[in-house]
């Protein structure tokens, strides 16, 4: 019961806290940016609040559990995405006074259709982040109260829909705010607790010379129907069916080989066992785990190109996800903007070097998730795994906390800009229509949700972030420092780089490709739409002799330093809601 109460204690806090930006929320201002009065250490926890996501607190570790040390590349490249945000993107666009990216697109050049195709942009890259987030709900809640995975993706979308339509971006820079402490501390002190196990040598030998094993008798629950490869015959006893085989309690002879286990079995396996691998894991030693760069199944057998494609989709596409940009627009000055970045660098680097731990860890504690595909939640079982009795619900409590806040956090920011891309870009409208907004776009993204159960956190996050890094990044980079830019060379990159990742993101969900080269190529495409994208920016603007107009006026808005740090002139009129 102990990680129920924390997690039930997380969200009634972020219920309480996002219905009080209710009494607030009075402005089209105060809705959207917070009237843009937000101190810079706030604004840090909310941005690592959102940044923290599902993606990182249990995608990440998930992956670099399978793959070994080559998933530490989108971990590399969202530092060096924070990094890039802070040199060349946060004051420059706080300074130039807009709501949200697509405002900012067509004010900097003066194209209102620009502004379309891209909120279009924004909801699509912002939309597969959040299936990520709601896969995550689905996972934490499964493994901790033993419900349906629906039941979680349902409850975060609603809670999240309400909280949004209730306060606003004011309601919901309290609440992330908050959430972030959950957060870090859900991985600081479980990290602690695990390093001290370790350097007593009470964890086990990680990089081993054959593939992960059971070390006891150990049930594993299978929630879906699986394919796994079972190495050898083995005596397995539990409920549910292997292959032909129904399995008894006083134990069931199942042979070597590629077998589906039936939804809902529950089977013991037998200390000394070898892992069966889910189907589409590959069962490396330690050894093979442990070495980068080598011979695994990685991207189709393509680890080098992975390394790369990850590595630039989570860089540039971390620079123009809309939920992480648009909280530099609730700083009062450019000035605070970035001191807000330089903030949340000192704060999330620690904790991404954290995440590892519990990968490897894992490998030995917790192997059963490669059985049973449930690899999402191995942060949250590690803590039960390695510690008996009280100690480990406790550090389970911690993670557990820190998941849902986690989730909740970005799934707020990911809505928020959703909802504003279509109510405020798309349809020019005010507040109520951008609390219908939030409910409809709940409502889809809930429902494609329970679709996506299948699929990792990260490979969710690989797609988002590529698409952003594709059609978006390019326009906002260009933009803000090559005053050649002009409006038909933003258009065709926005439509080809959005053409081009979301058509791959597309064909590699659809399965159409399997193995080899295509799968790299078309499951992680940053390596070459971002190079298209960029390329068309540039060269259908150097042949376009329209260009944009008052170009000295926009470049001094957005490059000329403020005198002092207070609040500036607000460019919006003031809309009551």
């Amino acid at each position: 019961m102990i990680p129920i109460i924390a997690v039930l204690s997380v969200v009634t806090m972020t219920l309480i806290l996002g219905t009080t930006g209710l009494r607030y929320a009075r402005t089209t201002s105060n809705f959207f940016v917070a009237s843009r009065s937000v101190h810079p250490v706030w604004n840090a926890f909310a941005v690592c609040g959102e940044a923290m996501s599902a993606a990182s607190y249990l995608g990440a570790p998930a992956l670099i559990m399978v793959f070994g040390p080559d998933m530490l590349w989108p971990i590399a490249g969202w530092t060096v995405g924070f990094l890039l945000l802070s040199l060349f993107l946060a004051a420059p666009m706080r300074r130039f006074g807009s709501y949200t990216i697509p405002e900012f697109v067509e004010g900097r050049l003066d194209s209102p259709r620009l502004r379309t195709v891209v909120a279009v942009m924004v909801v699509v890259a912002s939309w597969f982040f959040f299936l990520a987030q709601l896969k995550g709900a689905g996972v934490v809640t499964r493994a901790l109260i033993g419900t349906p995975y629906w039941v979680g993706v349902v409850a975060v979308g609603v809670l999240v829909a309400a909280n949004l339509s209730a306060g606003g971006m004011r309601g919901i820079t309290f609440v992330q705010g908050f959430q972030f402490f959950f957060i870090f501390l859900g991985i600081l002190i479980p990290f602690v607790v695990i390093s001290t196990f370790w350097f007593r040598e009470e964890v086990g030998e990680i990089v081993t010379e054959g593939p992960p094993v059971f070390v006891e008798d150990t049930t594993v629950e299978y929630p879906n129907e699986i394919t796994v490869v079972v190495d050898e015959g083995v005596v397995v006893s539990g409920s549910g069916s292997i292959g032909d085989f129904v399995v008894e309690r006083t134990g069931t002879l199942v042979p070597a080989g590629e077998l589906t286990i039936a939804a809902a079995s529950e089977i013991t396996w037998p200390a000394g066992t070898l892992v069966p691998h889910a189907e589409g894991i590959e069962p490396l030693t330690g050894e093979s785990w442990a070495q980068a760069l080598g011979e695994k199944n990685l991207s189709g057998g393509h680890p080098l190109y992975f390394s790369l494609a990850s590595f630039v989709a989570n860089m540039f596409g971390l620079t123009a996800l809309p939920h992480i940009v648009v909280r530099f627009y609730t700083n009062p000055t450019g000035r605070a903007a970035r001191r807000t970045n330089l903030y949340v660098l000192a704060l999330i680097t620690p904790y991404y070097a954290m995440l590892p731990m519990f990968s490897a860890v894992g490998r030995v504690v917790g192997p059963e998730v490669l059985s049973n595909g449930t690899t999402d939640a191995i942060t949250v079982l590690v803590g039960e795994r390695l510690i008996e009795g009280i100690g480990g619900e406790l550090v389970t409590a911690i993670v557990a906390a820190g998941a849902v806040a986690a989730f909740l956090s970005t799934s707020s920011g990911l809505l928020i800009a959703i909802a504003g891309a279509v109510s405020h870009d798309m349809m020019s409208a005010g507040v109520p229509q951008f609390r219908r907004a939030v409910w409809v776009g709940g409502a889809v993204s809930v429902a494609a949700g329970l679709a996506v159960e299948q699929i990792d956190i990260n490979v969710l996050i690989g797609w988002s972030t590529a698409i952003a890094a594709s059609s978006i990044c390019p326009l906002l980079l260009l933009g803000i420092w090559w005053t050649g830019l002009t409006s038909r060379g933003a258009m065709a990159a926005a439509i080809t780089g959005g053409v081009l990742s979301t058509g791959a993101v597309l064909v590699s969900w659809a399965g159409l490709v399997t193995g080899g080269w295509p799968l790299a190529i078309f499951t992680t495409p940053a390596a070459w739409t971002v190079p298209i994208g960029f390329a068309v920016a540039i060269i259908v603007s150097k042949r376009d002799r329209n260009k944009v107009a008052d170009i000295g006026h926009k470049f001094a808005l957005m490059h000329v330093p403020e005198i002092d740090d207070q609040v500036d002139e607000e460019r919006h009129v003031e809309v009551p809601v």
